[in-house]
């Protein structure tokens, strides 16, 4: 089975689904990695995009992504055909906190109109959630990292450096806890 693991950095936090579509956040980077049941790398979709409002001071800080460093990226709508195409034949979806991720990708999706032909995986996985029995609450990423592999996560908050975390955590738990994934 195909399996993607895949992170978003954005412009800022997920509002309350009622709002209009226009008040949710952006995708300003997005990286993704396509791997075989053996953790073979088969493929990865990496871009930074340019959102239609300026990125905010405060998650800049967080991400290191500004608008002079998108300023010449696409904008969702002219990579979408290519990552539908990346998620052709996947079976897993996987990412850390995956409510929000593909909550993220599902709004790029609606504003280019896109949501109802996304080829979403049959199989979605969430580490945050399928870890809550390590230490009885939400892990974060870094902490999670270091209970996998014993040592920290280099680099947080870049959508491939998570996604390299993550996919060093998932073969962990696949490998020593089969039975919850």
């Amino acid at each position: 089975m195909i399996t993607v693991l895949f992170d978003t950095e954005t412009t800022g936090l997920l509002e309350p689904s009622i709002n209009d579509i226009s008040k949710q956040p952006y995708i300003v980077e997005f990286y993704a990695v396509k791997i075989d049941d053996q953790f073979n790398v088969l493929g990865e979709f990496e871009t930074y995009l340019k959102p239609p409002i300026p990125i905010p001071p405060e998650t800049s800080r967080i991400h290191g992504i500004d608008d002079a460093k998108v300023a010449s990226s696409p904008a969702f709508a002219d990579v979408v055909d290519d990552l539908c195409n990346f998620f052709v034949g996947v079976h897993n979806i996987v990412a850390h906190n995956l409510p929000y991720d593909r909550s993220m990708l599902a709004n790029e999706l609606l504003r280019c109109d896109k949501l109802l032909n996304f080829p979403w995986p049959p199989n979605h996985i969430c580490t945050v959630e399928k870890t809550k029995w390590i230490e009885q609450r939400r892990m974060n990423l870094a902490n999670l990292h270091t209970f996998c592999t014993g040592k920290p996560h280099e680099n947080a908050h870049t959508a491939k450096a998570d996604v390299f975390a993550l996919v060093r955590c998932y073969h962990h738990l696949k490998e020593t806890y089969p039975e919850r994934f």
